[in-house]
């Protein structure tokens, strides 16, 4: 019968050895939702070609609103939007058609996960 000689401390794997033969990644699933302090800001700045804009419907402020909160924010866009279009800015109305499509798709994604 044959024994097989202890383990001495230098046979032991050391942690960096078990952290570099790790193979998968060790990730969370991604469920739309980001946790920060406070509520998402009303506007958030993105940094576009031409400089800085502000934007309110960034799918962060919108997976961190409610479905009363999204309601009245598209009501919001959809004034501003006939106003932009009454006042002849067509960028502007169409930046907020943009922005209400957004919101459009949100709802409904919403109105999808609760059936």
């Amino acid at each position: 019968m044959t024994e097989e000689p202890a383990a001495g401390p230098e046979d032991k794997p050391t942690a960096r050895d078990l952290v570099r033969k790790r193979s998968r990644s060790y990730r969370r699933d991604e469920t739309g939702r980001h946790h920060h302090i406070g509520a998402a800001p009303d506007l958030q700045p993105l940094l576009g070609g031409q400089g800085v804009q502000y934007v309110g419907t960034s799918d962060v402020q919108l997976a961190a609103r409610t479905v009363a909160q999204l309601e009245e924010q598209r009501a919001r866009v959809e004034g501003q939007m006939a106003a932009a279009a009454e006042g002849l800015r067509f960028e502007d109305a169409g930046r907020l058609r943009d922005d209400l499509a957004r919101l459009d798709a949100e709802l409904s994604r919403r109105d999808d996960s609760a059936t």
